[in-house]
């Protein structure tokens, strides 16, 4: 780890020192009762936006497994809002979506959609993410996945002119409490947890004490762009987490320093779901606009869903 490298508290004080930061605003995700929503992905298909959302109890809690009841549900953008999406699979017992479009080996689109689960044969439970593929949202079967990585989350694709990007978030050893990783693939097919223990692990990114997640990945030509998460604090005390870019060169092995693009106060306040989370964005996916701006999609304080519009880094 570099002396230079810059921390959680560096990047809010250069993200707080902006003028003209932009204003978010809240997200209304219909039919959910007194259930919380938050932690959206877009998945754009055959011309419809679609928004993949977290759903789940106030009192979820993911060390009870007899409280912890997370599902993921899809919308439909409908006017300036949403609505639930017809002939859509729910998956059950899933939390934190995540979605990319790849191509099969005959050059067919495949959606590959990814969840994370829990296992509670662990004390404390430990985390699955689990990996899903289809020609559609539709056809997806929240039963069968086609791969299973045990102990991380984060786990993010790109597919690529030459393949395909798979980035990681290891934890532990050299990549203390959350780092990023990459590694190249031929195809989606390859996908396992032997390809990621593989990967390329980036130490020098931010200080020992941030950690750093990735979110969604852009395909920008001979760098991948990142929109991601940096964080500092332990569960038992205040966690603060914000919305981040920066860029990967695969071939270098190198990255730019994360610029943080949106905090959690940035948007409109609302009740978190336990005090601790107060300060928490996690960012989902980036919307492309018209005269370069873009629209982000994020998780507030894990209890709902906010977007806020900001210059493009494209």
């Amino acid at each position: 780890m570099t002396s230079t490298a810059a921390g959680y508290r560096a990047l809010v004080a250069e993200h707080l020192r902006r003028p003209g930061r932009p204003s978010g605003t809240a997200e209304v995700i219909p039919g959910v009762g007194d259930r919380l929503a938050y932690n959206p992905c877009l998945v754009r298909q055959d011309g419809r936006t679609l928004l993949a959302v977290r759903v789940e109890s106030a009192t979820s809690y993911w060390r009870d497994g007899s409280s912890w009841d997370p599902e993921i549900r899809f919308y439909e953008r409908a006017g300036d809002g949403w609505r639930e999406a017809p002939g859509t699979p729910v998956f059950r017992s899933a939390e934190d979506p995540f979605a990319a479009w790849v191509l099969d080996r005959d050059g067919a689109p495949v959606l590959v959609f990814g969840v994370v689960s829990l296992d509670f044969r662990h004390d404390p439970p430990t985390v699955v993410t689990r990996f899903h593929a289809a020609p559609s949202v539709e056809r997806l079967d929240p039963a069968t996945p086609f791969a299973e990585v045990p102990g991380m989350k984060d786990i993010r694709l790109l597919q690529r002119h030459d393949g395909l990007a798979v980035c990681g978030r290891p934890q532990g050893g050299t990549a203390g409490r959350g780092r990023v990783s990459l590694i190249l693939a031929d195809d989606w097919t390859d996908l396992s947890a032997e390809l990621i223990a593989k990967a390329h692990v980036f130490h020098d990114q931010v200080a020992e004490d941030t950690k750093l997640g990735v979110n969604e990945l852009y395909d920008l030509g001979d760098r991948i762009g990142v929109l991601g998460h940096v964080a500092v604090g332990e569960e038992g005390g205040p966690q603060e987490y914000a919305g981040a870019w920066w860029t990967i060169d695969p071939s270098a092995r190198t990255t730019t320093t994360p610029t943080i693009i949106a905090m959690r106060a940035d948007f409109p306040p609302a009740p978190p779901k336990r005090p601790d989370l107060t300060d928490v964005v996690f960012p989902g996916s980036m919307e492309v606009l018209d005269r370069g701006l873009v629209r982000l999609y994020c998780g507030l304080s894990d209890a709902s869903v906010g977007s806020i519009v900001v210059p493009s880094f494209f």
